[in-house]
């Protein structure tokens, strides 16, 4: 009960904290095409009005109301009511972007004396908007294959050259479904890994109805094991359930454990529920069969706590979380809050770590910053 009054109270400070911002975006939009595009009537400024709000009401506001309706009745109608929504709040996003862009323009030309055409600057600003949309709506469903090299120290003969595909952040729900997870299942099974581990967010959290995915995540094949670390979404779906859901499959979920193959630790540390904080360090040691003289892979859903980690004798860490901030701008505020972890491979002495962009979304569902991936990770020895 205390649980779920908390989740009440924080959903709640997140909308109420949202909500101006979100009133503000629109209130913008409308002085913008108000701007480029002057009125000639009265009635003209009215219509605007009534359609953004229409339109911020339906699909924007309703983003929540639309995931709520889906939770409670999984079919096509109330799916693409939430997706619409989502799209309607990225589209937002990047209009608001290109119409700054717009007034950039006006602002320059101003300061040198030219005369532009502000009709056409408003046109080109909605026209790239959408396509803009288009490209992140693609980009969100077209995942690529990103292929590095790790170099681990005292990495076992069997190990060397080997493949450990890294997939983090799918959100399978309402926006990918089984269809979408089918479609991933097959492009990762024609790398043909040895390894495939899952660094949380597998499901989204929105969706209760997770037991479609039994099938898809089936198909996955590894001979040496597919290992999974729960992410904060997990906690929202309610981790029992997702455990319960993954016990009918064969991947191996490390609930704060190392599994050890082939000379290789395998570490997975799950994501603390809400309202609690969790120690990396301090749950690899209460494991207690951790070694910092054998390699090791480590599972941890967010890219933090990182100097310790990396003192602690950690070969390898792989995270997700930050999907590079989705959508462009906000992967300049990821770069600052994870401290330049929050994508890439970056290395440090005889420490590696990875953070992938992610294979779904959240909340709108495109990319503008970096694709869809699927990590393919090479092993060679130090």
């Amino acid at each position: 009960m205390l649980n779920k009054i908390r989740k009440i109270l924080k959903s709640s400070a997140i909308f109420f904290l949202v909500l101006p911002s979100y009133i503000a975006a629109h209130v913008a939009v409308y002085y913008s095409v108000a701007h480029f595009f002057p009125f000639s009537q009265p009635y003209e400024k009215n219509i605007l009005i009534w359609l953004l709000f229409l339109l911020g009401s339906f699909l924007g506001f309703s983003i929540m109301i639309s995931a709520l309706l889906a939770h409670r009745w999984d079919n096509h109608f109330n799916r693409k009511y939430y997706f619409l929504s989502g799209v309607w709040v990225g589209f937002m996003i990047n209009l608001l972007l290109f119409f700054a862009f717009g007034w950039i323009v006006v602002l320059i030309s101003k300061l040198l004396s030219i005369d532009p055409s502000e009709r056409m600057i408003g046109s080109f600003a909605i026209l790239g908007a959408a396509i803009y949309t288009l490209y992140g709506i693609v980009n969100a469903f077209t995942p690529i294959v990103k292929r590095i090299n790790v170099s681990i120290n005292n990495l076992p003969k069997v190990w060397i050259g080997k493949k450990i595909v890294q997939i983090s952040d799918i959100h399978l729900g309402h926006i990918y479904h089984y269809e979408y997870m089918m479609e991933v299942a097959k492009k990762i099974n024609s790398l043909n890994p040895d390894a495939i581990v899952i660094t949380g967010d597998l499901f989204d959290g929105t969706d209760g109805h997770i037991d479609v995915f039994i099938e898809p995540l089936n198909l996955l094949k590894a001979p040496k094991g597919i290992f999974y670390a729960s992410g904060n979404h997990e906690t929202y779906l309610g981790i029992d359930k997702t455990f319960e859901v993954l016990g009918k499959t064969k991947i191996t979920c490390l609930r704060n454990e190392i599994k050890t193959v082939d000379g290789l630790q395998f570490i997975g540390v799950e994501y603390p529920d809400k309202m609690e904080k969790r120690s990396v360090v301090k749950t690899i040691k209460h494991i207690g069969t951790f070694t910092n003289t054998k390699p090791s892979i480590l599972l941890w859903h967010m890219p933090t706590q990182i100097g310790k980690i990396r003192k602690l004798g950690i070969s390898l860490m792989l995270s997700g979380h930050t999907h590079k901030g989705q959508l462009f701008p906000f992967g300049i505020c990821t770069h600052f809050m994870f401290r330049g972890y929050d994508y890439g491979l970056k290395r440090k002495g005889n420490f590696s770590i990875y953070t992938s962009s992610g294979l779904g979304t959240w909340g709108t569902p495109m990319r503008t910053e970096k694709h869809s991936e699927i990590v393919e990770i090479t092993l060679q020895k130090g």
